[in-house]
């Protein structure tokens, strides 16, 4: 055998050596891009879905915020119909014409049945009210109208402004006007 021989030889097993290390390599490299775009995949679908639910948990507190600013204003506006009807009601109540005003303190006279107390009222007022003769008039009070009375004693004081009375009449009545006003 000549040295040509041998040589082709090792060129030709060197050669072959080659192909099976490349053709193993090139094996080895489609197994490991497999695996890195499985993981690459993988790990997409995870960021994906962490981004979902950052965004869910995001759209919940929006829509939970954007309520309670709706709830705020719905208050707010409900709140300002109630002080406008109060103030409406306030102005009704002291533009009563006088017959009517002083029928209204009468009979919250008669309903008090207080004899003997001394009783304070509006400015608007004291003229009609000096003339009850079972009360001493004791003086004017900031009011729309109404009475206030005190025990002789002082030891008792019953407000029968009409203030108190709407007061009382709202705080007995506010789940009706509430109900009358913005529930259908």
């Amino acid at each position: 055998m000549g040295l040509d021989e041998v040589v082709a030889e090792i060129d030709a097993a060197a050669a072959a050596d080659a192909g099976a290390v490349l053709k193993q390599a090139a094996q080895e490299k489609e197994l490991l891009l497999a695996e890195a775009r499985e993981k690459a995949r993988s790990l997409t679908q995870e960021r994906l879905a962490e981004a979902q639910r950052q965004l869910d948990r995001t759209r919940v507190r929006e829509i939970a915020g954007a309520e309670l600013e709706v709830k705020r204003a719905r208050l707010s506006m409900e709140r300002d119909i109630l002080a406008a009807a109060a103030e409406g009601a306030a102005r009704k109540v002291s533009a009563l014409p006088q017959p009517q005003d002083e029928e209204l303190l009468l009979a919250i006279l008669k309903k008090a049945g207080a004899p003997g107390f001394r009783i304070f009222s509006a400015r608007k007022n004291e003229a009609f009210l000096r003339t009850r003769l079972e009360y001493t008039y004791a003086g004017n009070i900031e009011c729309l109208g109404g009475v206030l009375l005190e025990s002789p004693d002082g030891s008792v004081r019953m407000d029968f402004t009409y203030e108190a009375i709407m007061r009382d009449v709202v705080e007995r009545t506010t789940k009706d006007i509430y109900d009358l006003l913005f529930r259908r």
